[in-house]
């Protein structure tokens, strides 16, 4: 039979665990958090943000906010609210990050770009809609129209500046932006 100290100490050690794996679970977001341009690796990017809020102080859309959900792991990192704005690809926010977890290098390896949720979208609900198409700075490249009615997106044209997104008259919004590399 274990001794006494034995079992404390087996005892802690599986509540600790516990503990452990319940904060991970908790840091998780279902949100689709989309982070400023050249930000990169998302553990890369979370671990040298500094929260310091001067890209979003600098945003010259506001496009740019501090997370503000309680999540201990996103608490005050800049993110994209396109309800706000859309990104005008200025790229201040990287100019002015001293902690290098926005660089233009991270621009060279990903890229958001926009992606359509047909079951929210209203145009594929027989409505007529195409606030996302007429919106788009890449007219007739980045999203395109099916059958004269029906939002057609192409990632490889996508800028990633959420016009689409900041234009849609959905509520949950039928777009999302989605990182990927580029290449």
């Amino acid at each position: 039979m274990s001794s006494r100290r034995d079992f404390f100490k087996e005892l802690f050690t599986s509540i600790t665990k516990a503990a452990a794996e319940l904060a991970y679970e908790v840091s998780k977001t279902t949100d689709n958090v989309v982070y400023p341009p050249g930000s990169g690796d998302e553990d890369r990017f979370t671990a040298l943000c500094e929260k310091c809020g001067k890209c979003v102080d600098e945003c010259k859309s506001g496009v740019l906010e501090k997370y503000s959900k309680l999540n201990p792991v996103l608490l005050d990192l800049p993110v994209m609210n396109f309800d706000n704005n859309y990104c005008e690809q200025c790229f201040t926010c990287i100019e002015v990050c001293q902690s290098n977890a926005l660089s233009r290098e991270n621009l060279k390896k990903f890229k958001y770009v926009a992606k359509l949720l047909k079951d929210k979208c209203v145009a594929f609900k027989e409505m007529f809609c195409l606030s996302c198409y007429w919106s788009c700075p890449n007219l007739d490249k980045a999203i395109t129209i099916k059958n004269r009615s029906y939002p057609e997106f192409h990632s490889s044209e996508c800028k990633g500046c959420g016009r689409c997104i900041n234009a849609c008259p959905t509520e949950p919004k039928s777009i999302i932006m989605v990182k990927v590399k580029n290449g």
